[in-house]
């Protein structure tokens, strides 16, 4: 919207209002009756536009703090404030640059270093208030000669034999320079130290080659300096120290090549036996001698010194080992690659025998012996050995300990006899106590405990624990159901004590069957009490031995009665023939039987009528007499049919029976 002023009159005003737009023209001219100039007011409707987008500046490295790199610059084509620009830096100046908000000027903040980092990506923004565009400048850091070669040591020092092939390779320095370019690149070269050109460096790689023989003998060493250049023209240089080393060439020499010695095999670790000698012509390390073991003392029984004193280092015994004959070599120190020479002498030890070895039995310790084994049996032979030699070797033997009334040994043959007759069951194992004694001066002992295991005869019969049981079971007990345990044991032992339960006599059905491990009888069939009321099981207890020893015992079983069977009448069905119009009533016409075959309560029954076509005329008693309680007409009716129930007084089933009774 822009407000239009025109001058009308001194001290009149009028105003319009109306919209142009500014870009198109700054000053409308209304033609009315009076020429009017119109101003327009700016909008910030521009964003400030860099010249590029991207733009890529290439600096030198040595610019340090407050460096002005460039001016940035973006326009606005707004006017008045909308035109004013600050500058930032978004993202990449890495607090490496900073850039001045109003002048855009680009300022290095520190000193910048190629070698650390060589280039920078920043995003630099121009910003009116409102309205931003952003333009990415690429710095690339370039090098200049700011580093000298650097060597990779301080210095150099080599060794070098004396028998070194000329135009051999015999060293390599090596200089680095951080810059990039020629100004890295890094050649090499001696200065005047090396007069009679012994050694050729090599410009590009710094390899050493020697030019001609060398001599220890003549010159033991050579110092040189090395320069490295870059091609900016900076250089530095480094100490190269040469060392010529001797070469090995004269083997070391035994004074002897054969030496021995004897020394008893309780000489104590570190002391001495004997000392070997040898000598070398060489200088140095070449003629500094080193003496080692070479054979002969696979165990390290022995050591030897620098100086040639062979020692021992373990305990020694002559029970292992009597006789020691080592190999001695010797080779002088010549340092690698050069071969070093070696000689070689021997060494015999023979090892003297002391009493330090106590007998050792080698007999077993357990035995088996049958209990009936005859007195004056040898039943055991106990034998040890010594180690030692001569008397130190000698053995003889004893016993100690509390069956001396058992059995006995022989002094030189270690035999054990037995002296008293045996029971196993009495006593199943007996432990002796062998005492081997060698016959060295002090003698040395040892014990051994021998068991005796005793083995068993057969000779004890089963025995049951109890010879009659009596056991009452239900007549309707379950088939597999357990109704007993019979025990019996055996003093023997194995085999000859396990028993073997089984049935003998008295079940010829086979009601009955005993498990024979367990000795537990049950039931293998169903029982019937009415069948048969009582068992008398014959039953055998019988071991295992060879010769099987037999024990009886009976097994009486009663079955009680349970009530399983129901009445049953003898007679029926009954016909009894009545005369009318009988007098003196009432009147006994028939005794009723029924019979059950159980016993007791359950076999106890009562009569009753439960039926008919006119029971009315008649009662019946619970002993089952029958009686006619009225007269009868027989052109009434000539016939009568009764039902009679007879029931049993059983107190876990109750039985009924029904009869028919005809009466005429």
């Amino acid at each position: 919207m822009v407000i239009v002023e025109v001058t009308h009159l001194p001290g009149v005003v009028l105003l319009w209002k109306a919209e142009f737009d500014r870009a198109l023209t700054e000053t409308v001219v209304f033609t009315l009756a009076l020429q009017v100039e119109i101003t327009l007011q700016d909008v910030n409707d521009n964003p400030p536009v860099f010249p590029n987008d991207i733009l890529d500046v290439t600096i030198e490295e040595n610019v340090g703090d407050g460096f002005k790199i460039m001016q940035l610059t973006a326009t606005d084509a707004d006017q008045g404030p909308n035109a004013l620009v600050t500058y930032t830096i978004i993202s990449g100046a890495d607090e490496s640059f900073r850039i001045d908000p109003e002048s855009g000027d680009l300022i290095a903040t520190k000193k910048l270093d190629r070698e650390r980092r060589s280039k920078y990506s920043l995003l630099v923004r121009a910003d009116d208030g409102k309205q931003s565009s952003d333009m990415r400048l690429n710095i690339t850091v370039q090098d200049i000669n700011d580093h000298t070669p650097k060597f990779s040591r301080s210095t150099y020092s080599f060794d070098i034999p004396e028998d070194m092939a000329p135009g051999s390779i015999v060293a390599a320095i090596l200089a680095s320079d951080s810059d990039s370019g020629v100004n890295g690149e890094v050649t090499y070269s001696l200065e005047e130290d090396d007069e009679d050109e012994t050694f050729l460096l090599n410009p590009v790689t710094g390899v050493f080659n020697v030019t001609r023989p060398l001599d220890y003998e003549l010159q033991q060493y050579y110092i040189l300096t090395a320069r490295a250049q870059d091609g900016g023209g900076q250089a530095s240089t480094v100490r190269v120290y040469f060392n010529v080393l001797d070469v090995n060439d004269n083997p070391p020499i035994f004074n002897t090549t054969a030496y021995s010695t004897s020394v008893s095999e309780s000489l104590p670790p570190g002391s001495s036996i004997i000392t070997v000698g040898a000598s070398d012509a060489d200088d140095g390390l070449n003629a500094q001698l080193l003496y080692k073991i070479a054979s002969g003392d696979p165990q390290s029984h022995f050591i030897i010194t620098k100086e040639g004193v062979l020692q021992t280092k373990k305990v020694l015994d002559r029970e292992t080992q009597s006789f020691y004959n080592l190999v001695i070599t010797v080779n002088d120190l010549a340092p690698a690659p050069m071969t070093r020479f070696t000689s070689t002498a021997q060494v015999s030890i023979i090892l003297l025998d002391v009493n330090d070895c106590s007998p050792t039995f080698t007999s077993q310790k357990m035995t088996y012996i049958q209990e009936n084994t005859p007195v004056d049996t040898v039943v055991f032979t106990a034998k040890a050995v010594d180690a030692d030699s001569g008397p130190n070797s000698y053995v003889e033997y004893s016993l100690k300990g509390p069956f001396g009334n058992k059995f006995s040994i022989g002094t030189v043959d270690g035999d054990v006899r037995l002296v008293g007759e045996l029971d196993r069951e009495e006593l199943s194992n007996y432990t002796l106590t062998v005492v081997a004694t060698d016959k060295g001066e002090p003698s040395l002992s040892s014990t051994m405990d021998v068991t005796m295991m005793v083995l068993d005869v057969n000779d004890n019969t089963p025995s049951f624990s109890q010879n009659i049981y009596d056991i009452e079971i239900e007549e309707n007990t379950l088939t597999g159901t357990d109704v007993i345990q019979v025990f019996a044991s055996d003093a023997d032992d194995g085999t000859n004590g396990q028993i073997r339960f089984s049935v003998s006599a008295g079940n010829a059905n086979s009601d009955f069957r005993i498990d024979s491990v367990t000795g537990v009888i049950s039931v293998a069939k169903q029982l019937d009490r009415e069948v048969r009321s009582s068992y008398s099981l014959v039953v055998q207890a019988a071991d295992r031995g060879s010769s099987p020893r037999v024990d009886r015992a009976t097994v009486n079983i009663v079955l009680l009665d349970v009530n399983d069977c129901s009445p049953a009448f003898e007679l029926s069905p009954y016909t009894v023939n009545v005369l009318e119009n009988l007098e003196s009533l009432p009147k006994n016409i028939l005794q009723v039987v029924a019979r059950d075959d159980d016993q007791g309560a359950h076999s106890q029954l009562s009569y009753m009528l439960s039926g008919g076509n006119d029971e009315a005329a008649f009662s019946l008693s619970s002993s089952g007499q029958l009686s006619l309680t009225q007269t009868l007409d027989r052109e009434a009716q000539g016939k009568y049919v009764l039902l009679v129930t007879a029931t049993d007084s059983g107190t876990t089933a109750v039985w009924k029976l029904a009869t028919n009774l005809e009466m005429f």
